[in-house]
């Protein structure tokens, strides 16, 4: 049959209480018609009202403890530099009269840096202070401080404290701290320096005993006297899983044998009576429930990943500390709620704006596929120029500016390919001030897109569509006008507006006013986005998907050797509009030479083989349930705990389907309300979305509103991720030296090992975007079991889109398609003492990225295929600051570290004008509505603001006003704490009063730039995986000489993976560097052994990363190599190939000292974003017959715009030789690397004769024309290098699909000949020596055989219209596919 392939313009869409979702576009020019994005411009709402705050006006901040005086008010320590505050306990007030403001710690001698504990005594508050190393003491009665207490050591760390009979301990790094309070002796006790007593987050004393809780062990010394002090001897313990882990503990007053536990993992208290020997307890009661924004109730409590628990022993209160909630909850002793204070989101408007729509620009899948753009609007008031609108630009596209253009009303960002990444570097700059006219906002989108030479869109693209987004929050005028000229860009452009109406507050004729907009700008309805996670969601539901039908986008896969037959698979999809795209896995027999059986009675389709939704074994690392039982938790079941865990990052599960009519009236929601389970609520959904994602229709597709029948095809698509097929253990243990990995196999009996595995069954795993790594058995292709990444699922309910659930025009449901597991699985034998284990042993791991799906990664142990274990986790949040672990037993720790962008409204001063406005209070104090630097009232203005970052200089920051950068007329000085003080050259103003209307607040934006001084994880630098970013690049694993140079004992080598920091989207300097992951330490098993940086050069434009799989080199089948570890070698997106020296050589040819980590740059092909050099793609070497040199080669363009045909781009193939190999020497930095002017330009030489290479010759390169790009890693084979190419249409209609050629290349000389033939009947092979194989995108190149194979996206010239098969060219090289590719 042949297939027709249609791809149409990106069209978008926005539900209207939809969840949050990062729609994915297909492969560029799949179909019948290219990729063209669309153009998307945002205007936002930046009038005064903007500078409110969401909710909570008192500003808590991410508690760890608290403690309480004799009157029951509260003192809480809060994170970083926070400080303490206090609480007056009858109205939950925060006493402004204590203190600094009623705070105290975040400057001066007494601040409090990271307080992981706090407790009070005779009128002494005592807060720990880690990262100062010392112990504060802060006077109750006026919060006066007292002075610092050393804990033992200058360099000890004091993390959790308590104070008992008189005397205070601390768990510090050094052991248990204690000082008699009475006499101030102190001292260290003898015997601490155990993981309990020094790493432990919770101490309690209680009768005779010290207690102290640490990875799931309880532990209870008895205090017996060490001169003045008390000291815990005789300690017991016990191992206590059931409860989990947990940083919060306290005593009973009156029996010393009760506790109570607060239990992170389980979001519960504990009530416990630990027996008399201490060795057991028994569960007294255990009260609590996971609540992302729930609120408690007398019969339920509700906790969001909580820290401490304090016992008020005067008044008989518990008082949790809502570390991740931002609120303390008061309980009484029987755990029943009682009141608490504070709650998630105190922050502004115009700052949660910010983060979504950073969070928008920022996302790979979206900006892709769209030009944004973008411009912000408020009122006639305080303008300078009238009427706005847009007439002309000045300067370049992307940081020039636009006419008429002030304060109030201004296009700031064009409608480009690059508007996205200058969004996110000026947003952080726009300020709330001014008032609310809609006539601004919708006068700039039109003269914008009527403008006659300056308009975004493309006359040439017909199937390119154009959108305006509204933001706004609340009542406007120049109503009528507006609505005129929506209609009108409807009418005559076909240019829909989209109404979001943003925060709680709005009129009921403000919302008629939005839902106006929206009708007549064609997309019927306004949005309703209320919370700050609301309008992210929102926006993230901007894109819908492309039109296309089946495609092969991941490169086939060949299991057989040359002397057998075997198995090629092929991942493949259909798309599938508002729906979950369709995927499957073919089989199909190949001979050994090459040859394809299509009908052979073993092949198959895995989607056929694919059992029904409740007979397969799906499963995940939820905590609270055990996997291991039967591979089957993700079940309707476990609902309760699945809930935890998908709404962990806040993404929040719908209500697809109800009984009842929508909050706003409308139906569509309640269309299959008379089926069995649909309830009002999203307990069903939740369900729903479990039983869904097993394969059950519960989204309707068929529009039949059984919502349990089972999908016709439940895989999801396999998009980029590689499969990977592991049977029997079979790698090599002959060896030649001690310094391979065969050595070390040999050494601990691994052919033993392998031989017990004979009978292993040989399994795939591939990931599929339906969120689910699919293990199948490689002979029949059924499905073993399917595992859910957890950081995956806390990203599923974005599938759930309640607009698509429609009555109207036809009665339908639907979803949105997101990516899942989208990274390619990566298999290694590994010798190591797993998590899991009590002795080293070997161990078949499986490393899984997750791609596109985000930045993070699972590690499996698959050494038993059927009964696979969870061993570590790890995801970073980029946009929220938050690393995310799952350890082995399914305990989730997060870590936060320092954001990179700030706007004025959350430096110190503006934090404090916040604090100050607290409406709640009461009636306004007219002294505190004045504007001045004395930091008492609701409005502040100075020219000197704090960013609470220590010791940052001037070149760590940029700092834009109004968009345009004036870092240079700004110094840095330091307050006494160290923190940052910006000194402006004129003074700067923020009003927090949210009842003034027309704020003059200053337009300013902070960034801090990547790898800047007292960034990242600071508390705990081993997980400190803050500038990950999308894991495309696939992980190599290998053994590393811990020691380095001159390291000869290969006995302690560590097990490691390294893998490129992954794509960084719009965050400068996230993914720029290379990862090496500890895959050793049972302890800490994950652990980040050591990040590389990858100098993110001045020179380019480009936000550098390292999205593409590194060549790494190890001594196994490297020829000459004489070194233990590997070296390894990087592409990044600015064109560097850089050279990193893992190796235990301790120096270079020259006999110059080198250093494990040392790292040089080879070459640069001085990437620009107008020549769009980019390399998304890995490097591939081999060793010349002629030369004997080691060659790397590689191939640039934009794989994010494939069909791009900029004026300038100018693209590469590029083969460069490493004359030191297998040695490691400094060659340059990148500054002043070699570029192609080191290299010979073969683009012409066709013969070769004589090589154009001379020996002073760097290597060569070949220029592509007509805007062709590599569009995926070259392949060596037999000295020479193919190259995929894709060349955009060059057809006046930019819609029109481009075409797909496979390059030959001589490897040492460069020739660039038709060395694999033509298609010279063909008109698109005419004018090039590369051969034309089809229309579409080629996926990467697999050669067996003498033959070449690739899948193609849209259709070849071959009998199989999604496979390329081709004969491959003869001559001589030496690869190293085997040794760093398979890397088995």
């Amino acid at each position: 049959m042949k297939i027709k392939f249609l791809i149409s313009t990106l069209v978008l869409f926005f539900s209207f209480v939809s969840t949050n979702v990062s729609s994915k576009i297909l492969p560029p020019g799949t179909g019948t018609q290219a990729d063209v994005p669309s153009n998307l411009l945002i205007l936002l709402d930046k009038s005064g009202s903007m500078g409110w705050r969401m909710r909570n006006a008192q500003g808590l901040n991410y508690m760890y403890a608290s403690a309480t005086d004799s009157s029951g008010n509260i003192y809480v320590a809060q994170y970083s530099t926070y400080g303490v505050k206090k609480y007056n306990y009858s109205d939950m007030s925060n006493d402004t009269s204590w203190g600094s403001n009623g705070t105290v710690g975040r400057s001066g001698s007494c601040r409090t840096y990271y307080p992981y504990g706090i407790k009070v005594h005779n009128g002494i508050i005592y807060v720990s202070s880690y990262y100062a190393r010392r112990i504060r003491k802060i006077r109750v009665s006026d919060g006066a401080c007292l002075g610092s207490i050393t804990p033992g050591h200058t360099y000890a760390y004091p993390r959790s404290i308590d104070i008992h009979n008189g005397h205070l301990y601390a768990s510090t790094n050094y052991g248990l701290f204690t000082q008699n309070l009475s006499n101030g002796a102190s001292k260290i006790c003898s015997g601490t320096r155990r993981n309990e007593w020094m790493y432990s987050y919770t101490i309690t004393g209680s009768g005779s005993y010290l207690y102290s809780h640490y990875s799931y062990r309880m532990y209870r010394g008895t205090l017996t006297s060490s001169g003045s002090n008390l000291c815990p001897t005789s300690v017991k313990n016990f191992y206590d899983s059931s409860m989990s882990y947990g940083y919060g503990m306290t005593a009973h007053p009156t029996n010393p044998n009760e506790l109570y536990f607060m239990s992170r993992g389980r979001n519960s208290i504990y009530k416990i009576t630990v027996n008399s020997n201490g060795t057991g307890r028994t569960i007294n009661w255990q009260k609590g429930k996971y609540g992302y924004q729930k609120t408690s109730t007398a019969t339920q409590n509700y906790f969001y990943y909580p820290w401490g628990i304090h016992y008020d022993d005067d008044n008989d209160r518990l008082i949790v500390s809502g570390y991740n909630a931002k609120k303390i909850q008061v309980f009484d002793s029987d755990g029943v709620f009682i009141k608490d204070k504070g709650g998630v989101a105190a922050t502004t408007r115009m700052a949660a704006a910010h983060a979504a729509i950073k969070a928008i620009v920022t996302d790979s899948n979206l900006t892709s596929g769209v030009n944004f753009g973008f411009g912000y609007w408020s009122s006639r008031w305080s303008a300078r120029q009238w009427p706005p609108g847009f007439s002309s630009w000045s300067g370049n596209i992307t940081t020039g500016s636009a006419r008429p253009c002030d304060t109030q009303n201004c296009l700031k960002v064009r409608v480009h390919k690059d508007g996205a990444a200058q969004i996110n570097k000026i947003i952080s700059s726009v300020n709330a001030r001014g008032g609310t006219d809609a006539y601004t906002f919708m006068k700039i989108a039109q003269d914008y897109y009527n403008h006659g030479s300056l308009s975004p869109i493309d006359t040439k693209s017909p199937c390119q569509k154009s959108y305006v987004i509204v933001i706004g929050d609340g009542d406007w005028g120049g109503h009528s006008s507006a609505m005129t000229m929506a209609k009108n860009l409807f009418k005559n452009k076909k240019i829909p507006t989209f109404a979001v109406a943003f925060g709680t507050g709005i009129s009921s004729s403000g919302l008629r006013r939005f839902n106006d907009l929206a009708k007549a700008g064609g997309t019927t309805k306004a949005i309703i986005a209320p919370t700050a996670a609301a309008l992210k969601t929102q926006l993230q539901a901007a894109i819908s998907q492309i039109i296309a039908s089946k495609l092969s986008f991941t490169a086939p896969a060949i299991t057989a050797t040359l002397n057998e037959d075997g198995s090629l698979y092929q991942a493949q999809f259909d798309y599938a509009q508002n729906k979950e795209w369709n995927g499957t896995i073919k089989r199909t027999k190949i001979d050994k030479n090459g040859k394809l059986y299509p009908k052979d009675k073993d092949n198959w389709s895995a989607v056929e083989k694919l059992p029904k939704s409740g007979n397969r074994k799906i499963w995940s690392a939820i905590p609270n349930t055990d996997y291991t039982t039967n591979y089957n938790n993700w079940t309707t079941s476990n609902s309760s705990d699945i809930d935890a865990l998908v709404t962990l990052m806040g993404f929040d599960v719908q209500d697809y389907h109800r009984k009842t009519n929508n909050a706003d009236g409308s139906t569509n929601n309640k269309r299959c309300a008379n089926q069995s389970g649909v309830a009002d609520g999203t307990d069903d959904d939740l369900k729903g979305l479990i039983n869904f994602v097993r394969g059950t229709d519960y989204f309707d597709y068929d529009a039949d509103c059984n919502l349990t029948e089972d999908r016709p095809n439940p895989m999801g698509d396999v998009y980029h991720s590689q499969l990977v097929t592991v049977g029997p253990p079979t790698a090599e243990t002959a060896f030649t030296s001690e310094n391979q990995e065969s050595y070390w196999r040999a050494s601990k009996g691994y052919d033993a090992w392998a031989e017990t595995q004979r009978s292993r069954k040989t399994m795939i795993y591939v990931g599929s975007n339906s969120g689910v790594l699919h293990a199948l058995n490689a002979d029949t292709g059924i499905e073993e079991w399917g595992f859910i990444p957890p950081f995956v699922a806390s990203r599923l309910t974005r599938v759930m889109n309640t607009n698509l659930n429609q009555v109207s025009p036809a009665a339908k449901g639907g979803s949105n398609a997101i990516y899942g597991v989208d990274g390619s699985p990566v298999q290694h034998d590994i010798w190591f003492e797993s998590p899991h284990d009590t002795s080293p042993r070997w161990h078949t791991v499986l490393f899984v990225p997750y791609g596109r799906g985000g930045s993070g990664f699972t590690v499996l142990d698959v050494t038993d295929p059927v009964k696979p274990l969870h061993l570590v986790s790890i995801y970073n949040d980029l946009v929220n600051n938050r690393v995310y672990r799952m350890s082995h037993d399914q305990q989730i720790s997060t870590y936060d570290y320092i954001g990179r962008s700030y706007p004025l409204s959350e430096l110190m001063e503006a934090k404090r004008a916040g604090d100050n406005y607290a409406p709640d209070k009461g009636s306004e104090v007219a002294s505190k509505q004045v504007c001045n630097d004395g930091g008492t009232s609701y409005c502040y203005k100075s020219k000197k603001w704090t960013l609470e970052v220590k010791n940052l200089t001037k070149k760590d920051i940029t700092v834009m006003e109004d968009g345009k950068d004036i870092t240079g007329s700004i110094t840095i000085t330091y307050d006494s704490a160290k923190d940052t003080v910006i000194n402006f050259n004129k003074e700067m103003q923020f009003d927090a009063d949210e009842t003034t209307g027309n704020k003059l607040n200053s337009p300013i934006g902070i960034t801090i730039k990547s790898g800047a001084v007292g960034t990242g994880v600071l508390t705990d630098p081993e997980w400190d995986y803050s500038s990950l970013g999308e894991t495309w690049s696939d992980p190599r694993m290998f053994r590393l000489p811990d020691k380095g140079a001159g390291d000869t004992n290969r006995a302690d080598d560590i097990n490691v993976a390294v893998m490129g920091g992954g794509f960084g989207t719009q965050f400068s300097g996230a993914g720029s560097n290379v990862m090496i992951i500890n895959l050793q330490d049972r302890n800490n098993y994950g652990k980040l052994e050591k990040i590389i940086q990858i100098e993110d050069t001045a020179a380019s434009d480009i936000d550098n990363s390292v999205p593409a799989s590194l060549t790494v080199i190890t001594p196994d089948k490297a020829k000459g190599a004489n070194f233990a570890g590997s070296l390894v070698y990087a592409g990044d997106l600015e064109g560097k190939i850089t050279k990193i020296n893992l190796t235990n050589m301790s120096a270079d040819p020259l006999g110059v000292p080198i250093k494990l980590y040392d790292h040089t740059t080879l070459f640069k092909a001085g990437a620009t974003k107008t020549n769009g050099r980019f390399m998304y793609h890995a490097v591939d070497a081999a060793i010349g017959q002629s030369t004997s040199d080691l060659w790397l080669f590689a191939g640039t363009g934009d794989a994010q715009r494939l069909n791009d045909r900029t004026k300038g781009t100018q693209n590469l193939m590029i083969g460069i030789r490493d004359t030191d190999y297998p040695n490691y020497k400094s060659i340059a930095t990148p500054a002043k690397a070699a570029d192609i002017t080191k290299c010979e330009n073969t683009t012409n030489d066709t013969s070769g004769k004589p090589c154009r290479v001379q020996n002073n010759d760097l290597g060569w390169y070949v220029t592509l024309k007509d805007f062709a790009k590599v569009s995926a890693q070259p392949k060596v084979n037999n000295g020479y290098v193919y190259f995929p190419i894709y060349r955009p249409s060059k057809s006046v209609n930019k819609c029109d699909l481009g075409d797909a050629f496979i390059c030959a290349v001589d490897d040492e000389c460069g020739t660039h000949d038709s060395f694999i033939g033509l298609e010279k009947s063909r008109s698109e092979q005419s004018g090039s020596k590369c051969r034309f194989v089809g229309k579409g995108v080629l996926s990467e190149i697999v050669l067996f055989a003498g033959k070449i194979f690739a899948n193609i996206s849209g259709k070849s010239l071959g009998a199989v219209t999604d496979l390329v098969t081709l004969d491959a060219a003869t001559g001589e090289s030496s690869t190293y596919r085997k040794s760093w590719r398979e890397n088995n």
